[in-house]
């Protein structure tokens, strides 16, 4: 039984799936005359933004400029990113029953934070680790390796998520790792989760309550 929680948030916490995916289609479309299936960016909900990039240009000053362009188009579509139903109130629950909650994301901060004001997840979050807090990023453990070290000792750590990095990075880190089910697209890549959850209540199984 596990007293913290650690949440990846793309595909776990809010559904950003639409907001990014079709945003980053037409920055490809506008900037380098490229048409890419739905399913083919899927990869990019669980790394950074500009990693995400190299896969389309080699040139750091092209990638920088096309990030730019991806964060305005994508901005013009937060209204159609929502929290997965039952997040609120299992978050709440969590803290109820004296569970530290953390988030290790791909989000830079000023993201995580506009996602922290947009969907009134203030002071739900006892530690917040984004792509800007560690050299490295999911699948490297770092992340949740950082998580921990701002936790008091003895934490007994999950990590719950959508995507073989998340999957990667728990295992990298010594940590279990759950299949957050809501968010993930699973077409048998997740064989070695630890636990796979169908919805959110269903991590309330696996938590301890505090003396």
């Amino acid at each position: 039984m596990f007293n913290t929680v650690i949440f990846d948030v793309d595909g776990t916490l809010i559904d950003t799936e639409y907001v990014y995916v079709h945003s980053l289609q037409q920055t490809l479309r506008e900037e380098m005359n490229m048409t890419v299936a739905e399913q083919d960016l899927l990869f990019i909900l669980s790394i950074p933004g500009m990693a995400a990039l190299t896969r389309f240009t080699a040139d750091p000053a092209r990638q920088q400029h096309m990030y730019n362009v991806w964060l305005r188009h994508a901005a013009a579509l937060l209204d159609r990113a929502t929290v997965y139903p039952g997040i609120m109130a299992l978050l709440h629950a969590l803290h109820a029953r004296g569970v530290k909650v953390a988030v290790a994301t791909s989000k830079n901060q000023a993201e995580m934070d506009d996602v922290i004001t947009r969907f009134s997840f203030q002071g739900l979050f006892d530690v917040v680790i984004t792509a800007d807090s560690t050299a490295q990023h999911k699948p490297d453990p770092e992340p949740l390796l950082t998580v921990l070290k701002q936790l008091p000792a003895g934490a007994n750590a999950i990590y719950i998520g959508d995507g073989t990095p998340d999957l990667e990075a728990a295992h990298a880190a010594k940590m279990p790792f759950a299949l957050a089910g809501w968010g993930a697209h699973d077409d048998g890549q997740f064989g070695a989760a630890d636990y796979r959850l169908a919805v959110p209540d269903d991590l309330l199984a696996l938590v301890t309550v505090a003396d």
